[in-house]
């Protein structure tokens, strides 16, 4: 049981982070974009280098996303699959009864709540299946030949909104710490308050060195 135990937090944690690399690349590129009026001086100084600093952003976002909720094969780490193993290795009946530690991070499950959540994590789902079966294989796995020969690109033709990468995020945050409360009361952030703002140092110093040189170019 304890190996079990071990593998079974080896995945989670390594699930975890994947879904926190999402997390954190989408949060860059929201505190970013929303900054660039801000320090436009800096930033028109180099505007190829930022541009291709949110792709790489948004991209990640998209890349990890696809891998937490790839629906491919049974060898695969996802939350699908992690689900899927809690369920047929971990689930017990205590955890559907009430408990001192429910005051703090834990309710009760509920018959069949397991199985909605694994809807909600397949490609039953809309917002799923859109990032698997269009983004995924057609973009991002794989270069597909018909949709280039057709001129067209999924992030047109099916867009993902922020809110939807928010909304695949949240939901795999959500679940992973609605069932690791019942595992062993353990629950994972996502974002960290110590570089959230980190960004901002970096912007600021071109901002002010981008301000220093029109100043001295002005006064010449």
């Amino acid at each position: 049981m304890e190996s079990s135990m071990l593998n079974f937090d080896n995945l989670t944690e390594r699930l975890v982070e994947e879904i926190r690399s999402a997390a954190m690349h989408l949060d860059l590129y929201k505190s970013i974009r929303s900054s660039i009026l801000r320090y436009r001086a800096g930033v028109n100084r180099s505007p190829n280098f930022w541009s291709l600093t949110l792709n790489a952003h948004l991209e990640s976002t998209r890349a990890s996303l696809c891998r937490v909720y790839d629906q491919t094969s049974r060898g695969n780490l996802t939350i699908k699959s992690w689900l899927e193993e809690f369920k047929a290795h971990h689930l017990k009946d205590e955890f559907f009864e009430p408990s001192e530690i429910d005051k703090f991070n834990r309710k009760p499950l509920v018959p069949n709540e397991i199985d909605q959540d694994l809807e909600l994590v397949s490609s039953s789902d809309e917002l799923v299946d859109t990032l698997f079966k269009r983004h995924r294989n057609n973009e991002v796995a794989h270069i597909s030949m018909k949709l280039v020969s057709r001129g067209e690109s999924y992030w047109k033709s099916y867009p993902l909104t922020y809110d939807d990468y928010e909304k695949l995020i949240s939901r795999a945050e959500n679940i992973i710490n609605k069932y690791m409360a019942h595992h062993n009361s353990t629950s994972f952030a996502l974002l960290s308050i110590f570089q959230k703002d980190d960004y901002q140092y970096v912007m600021e110093s071109i901002e002010k060195n981008a301000t220093q040189q029109k100043n001295a170019a002005d006064a010449s």
